[in-house]
Order: structure tokens, then sequence, then C-alpha cells
């Protein structure tokens, strides 16, 4: 008995120790470049929690806010590639904003980086307020081209996905678009409602809850057909407008170092969760579409994206440097 219990000891004290290491790892950190309380720090925060669960480790959100996020995107650049340090982030700094600079950034976004998952897509709207005399597309284009202050549309802010959209759509139509950067999706649709802006490229999310107010009509959006949520607003490429069906995405990314099995482990995780009941009534809430994807089919998407938008910006003659 007493060289069982001895032996027993000894086994715990191996395991003990074979563990110790495990618990002593440093927690995950998930990088978060915009401003607490926004939609990219909720999103940050709840796949924080659910790679925790997966993981069995802490994963802590971190706010690095700043420079259209890339004060984020440098800190994640220069983190060790052990898989301890992610990042959440819009589709915008990634595909969008190394076309806006003239001065090279201090990553590659397509290089140095690598997604690890796809975190819910967005569909964009232009909107118009009720006193702009147009009940579809066609009538609004009509409406600008008489010109004047007609012309002006919202966007969230320079630089933006919507700000290129409209860029897009006025190639497209042949009319001139003036674009009306706000700090933000609220201002531009409080503006937009208020009549102080004739019409606002925005997140069709941020406009269903209100549409039904009469404050404001949707004219078309950038789903490839139509959405569940508004089966009777119209996509942009029904109306003829290809180039401008195209979804804003969410993402998480690592250091592009980080061994494949790392990335493929956090990728099982979250795809994992997403197919949870209670998340995806998160998702839901949050008015984002669950598109599960693997690390590889990310990046072939970010690309695709990347080289969309960099003819577009150029032909528009918008750069950060200049505002």
């Amino acid at each position: 008995m007493r060289l069982a219990r001895i032996f027993l000891a000894i086994a715990a004290l191996a395991l003990s120790v074979g563990a110790g290491p495990a618990h002593a790892q440093a927690p995950v950190r998930m990088l978060v470049g915009y401003p607490p309380g926004g939609a990219i720090d909720t999103l940050g925060r709840l796949f924080a929690e659910k790679l925790a669960e997966g993981l069995g480790r802490p994963v802590v959100v971190e706010i690095r806010a700043g420079a259209a996020s890339q004060i984020a995107a440098a800190a994640l650049k220069a983190a060790p590639p052990d898989g301890n340090t992610l990042m959440v982030s819009p589709e915008a700094p990634i595909v969008l904003s190394p076309h806006t600079v003239k001065t090279p950034l201090p990553y590659n976004t397509l290089t140095d980086f690598q997604p690890v998952a796809h975190i819910g897509n967005l569909t964009y709207a232009l909107a118009v307020s009720a006193g702009v005399p147009a009940n579809d597309l066609k009538e609004w284009l009509n409406w600008v081209r008489a010109g004047g202050r007609n012309a002006a549309y919202a966007t969230p802010g320079a630089g933006t996905t919507p700000q290129f959209l409209g860029v897009t759509l006025a190639q497209a139509a042949g009319v001139q678009l003036v674009h009306v950067p706000y700090r933000g999706v609220a201002p531009a649709f409080i503006d937009l409602i208020g009549g102080q802006v004739p019409a606002a490229m925005l997140p069709l999310a941020q406009l269903l809850p209100t549409m039904k107010s009469g404050k404001f009509r949707v004219l078309a959006q950038t789903a490839g057909g139509r959405v569940t949520a508004a089966p009777d607003i119209p996509s942009f490429k029904e109306l003829g407008y290809q180039g401008l069906e195209i979804s804003g995405f969410y993402g998480i990314y690592a250091h592009a170092g980080v061994r494949p099995e790392v990335i493929a482990r956090y990728n099982q995780i979250i795809i994992q969760s997403l197919r949870t009941p209670d998340m995806r009534e998160r998702m839901r809430t949050l008015d984002l579409e669950i598109q599960e994807m693997s690390p590889a089919e990310m990046a072939a998407m970010i690309k695709t994206q990347y080289d969309r938008w960099g003819p577009i910006v150029k032909a528009s003659g918008y750069s950060v440097d200049s505002q």
C-alpha cells in the first residue's frame, strides 16, 4: 500500500509538472484598432470569449485605436509570430487603405498578415432623405444630373468602402457625385434623416430598424440578390450596376509567420462557435451574415477585393495624404 501511495504521488507530481507550461502560457491578445464601444470592439470581445473557451486559455482584448487601424496593424506586424497576437478588423484597412496612401504603410496587408477567420458579412445601401423627389435609383440619378446640391452623398468617413462605392456608382452611371465624409455611421445617418444631406451610402443594417419611419428611402443595396430582411430593396446588380455587387466583411488576422496548424485550430474554434444557436442569434442581432471560410478561401477573397479596389481608388484621385 505504501509503495502504491508513493507511486501515485510521483505520478500526480509528474502530471502537475507536465501541465505547468500550459497554465503558464501568456494570454492571446486580440488587437482592436478602433475606440471601445463600437462594432469592432464588440466583435473583438465576442470572439475573444469564444477563442478562450476553445483554447482553454485567456484571450484579452487590447484597444490600439487610431490612424484608421494602422496602429493596431503595426502592432500585429511587430508581434512575435507565435499566434499569441491577433487582430480583428473590417475590410477597409486590409483591402482599401493600402491604396489610399502615397507613402507606403509600414506593413503589407497581403504578405505581413494572414487571415484566421471570416466573422461576418455586411451589406451597404444607398438611401435618400424624405425630401428627395426620387422613389428609385433611376429617378435619383436623373435628379442628381440636375446638378447643384443634389449630388452630395454622406458616408461614415473618408477612405471607407462606402466612399468608393459612391465613386464606382458615379463612374458607372456617368454622373458627378460629391462625397461628404462624416465621423462614423451615426452622424451621417442623423443628417440623412434630418435632410441636411440628400443621400448616404451606409450599412444596410443601420437603416433597417427605422426604414418604415418615412424619413428616408433605401433605393438599392450591394448584395448579389435580394436580402431576406428587406426583400423589397433591389440590388445594384439587378438594376444593372454589377460593379457594386460587393459585401463588406469583418475578419480576424494573425502574423504571417504563425504556423498553419495554429491558424487552422483558431479557424476551427471560430467556425464551430458560429454554428451554435446562441452565436447565430448574436450575429443576427448584429445584422451580420455568417459565411464560413477556410483561411485559404479568405486569403483568396481578400486578394480579389484588394485588386478590385486599387484601380477605383487611383481613378478617384483620393489620397489620405491630401486630406
